[in-house]
């Protein structure tokens, strides 16, 4: 799931959690202040008793200023109707022009009595009396007595409410930190998990590619945005570490091939100004000595003549700019016509080239004679050039499978050891070290041979035990499967 879709859905979610979480904190809280601050003002008391309690109360002083008027300012009567509140602190307070009374139980400062004033519009305290001590809540009755007001202020201590106050602010507080947290720890968990660590993560490989290391990895398993930038960063440092690496083996391919044709090229060369020298200095002062000279400038000349040859086709096989002329060719003729070639080249009285076939006559393969030919002429040759035993034998023997057609040549003669077998189709690479051009030749030739199975799709690989021959094996796929 996308960052973009799952940051909408989360929010989505918290809104319709925070409403929720405020809604029913707000009710638990005003419910909560509510029955609180009945508690404190009105402990164990029925609510519905005290109202009626306040209309017979209020009915008592009606009745009181109708017919007894001179009781209201009596101290004794005021006690008795501050002893009918029920609150847990509070009392009455009687105020006319020239007389103050105040309930027996009530402990009023007299600041706060000079603060009492009858209700009306320019009324500056708004019902509520509080001191650097004392925070008092009154309601207040004007009655007439004898000709003059009297004020009753009833009065109700709410000092302890201050606490009340405090405690609903701290489960207010409390309410509010656990919507935000609520609200917050999700988007912060997505936004540590699905963006965070996997930037610090890119942010640790972008510093490894700047410092040239490319020998890290980075994994995400996340499906999102940044998870597909990381794999993306992922596959471009796998892909520029291939291509440096690459291109270090061809800068060292390239080395290793200045190196070898300097090699190669400079032998003849030495030998060719050697012999050029020994004929302007009268060296060869005789026919015989001059053509014997002459002879050995062409055949150096030929031999790199032959090394530019293979390098250049090498080369253009290696870019694969060498167009191949594929024609089906049956292919136990066209293996026995090469095979008779090499044999009356190997016509020794103990060399022999001999052809074994397994195949039927008719199978065919497609390929461009020309190249393959290059690369039988070239593994028998190399056969017989290595040869070590009295009598030298190389046996080319056909095969073939479902799919394929194998060519095998197999020879007698001294093997190649382990350590070498397997770089043996190396371009320069001979397993003569002395490199000697009577043996070795240009070093291309497996090589070459090795390029041209490849391009027709084809496999080409070696077996040897030291001391009892070699075997190459050519395996090329069928142009028709017959019945």
């Amino acid at each position: 799931m996308s960052i973009r879709i799952k940051l909408m859905i989360t929010y989505a979610v918290l809104v319709l959690i925070s409403a929720v979480v405020i809604i029913f904190s707000g009710i638990s809280i005003f419910t909560g202040f509510m029955s609180q601050a009945s508690e404190t003002l009105i402990a164990g008391e029925n609510t519905e008793e005290m109202f009626i309690e306040v209309i017979d109360l209020l009915a008592d002083l009606r009745q009181a200023e109708k017919y007894e008027p001179h009781m209201m300012m009596n101290q004794d009567y005021v006690d008795d109707i501050a002893g009918h509140m029920r609150f847990n602190s509070g009392g009455v307070v009687v105020k006319s022009e020239n007389q103050v009374i105040v309930s027996k139980e009530l402990q009023l400062s007299e600041e706060s009595i000079n603060a009492l004033e009858p209700d009306h519009s320019e009324r500056r305290h708004d019902n509520y009396i509080k001191t650097d001590t004392e925070e008092y809540f009154f309601i207040d009755y004007s009655f007439d007595v004898n000709g003059q007001t009297a004020v009753y202020y009833f009065i109700v201590d709410v000092s302890d409410l201050s606490r009340v106050r405090m405690s609903i602010g701290r489960q207010s507080f409390t309410a509010v930190t656990i919507v935000l947290l609520i609200v917050t720890l999700p988007v912060l968990y997505i936004i540590t998990q699905d963006i965070i660590k996997p930037l610090k993560q890119l942010s640790i490989g972008v510093d490894h590619v700047k410092d040239g290391d490319l020998s890290f990895e980075l994994h995400s398993s996340k499906n999102n945005e940044i998870g597909s930038v990381i794999k993306s960063f992922e596959t471009m440092r796998q892909r520029l570490k291939y291509s440096i690496e690459r291109q270090i083996k061809f800068e060292d391919n390239r080395k290793e091939l200045i190196t070898s044709i300097s090699h190669d090229l400079k032998t003849p060369i030495t030998s060719i100004k050697g012999h050029v020298e020994g004929i302007r200095d009268g060296v060869a002062n005789s026919p015989e000595k001059l053509d014997k000279y002459l002879d050995v400038i062409y055949q150096k000349s030929h031999d790199m003549d032959q090394l530019i040859n293979d390098l250049f086709l090498f080369s253009k096989l290696d870019l694969k700019k060498v167009p191949f002329d594929f024609k089906p060719v049956p292919v136990k003729e066209f293996v026995g016509e090469i095979v008779q070639e090499m044999a009356f080249d190997f016509r020794g009285p103990n060399e022999s080239v001999v052809l074994d076939d397994h195949i039927k006559s008719n199978e065919m393969i497609s390929i461009d004679p020309v190249q393959m030919k290059r690369v039988l002429v070239n593994i028998i040759q190399n056969s017989m050039k290595y040869m070590d035993k009295d009598e030298k034998r190389i046996d080319v023997v056909l095969n073939e499978t479902d799919q394929t057609v194998e060519i095998v040549v197999s020879d007698n003669g001294m093997g190649i050891s382990e350590e070498h077998l397997d770089n043996i189709f190396d371009r320069f690479y001979r397993v003569d070290e002395s490199r000697n051009p009577e043996t070795g030749g240009t070093g291309l030739g497996l090589a070459i041979s090795k390029q041209i199975v490849l391009g027709h799709g084809g496999k080409i690989s070696a077996f040897s035990k030291p001391g009892e021959g070699t075997q190459m094996l050519i395996e090329l796929k069928k142009e028709v499967a017959n019945d």
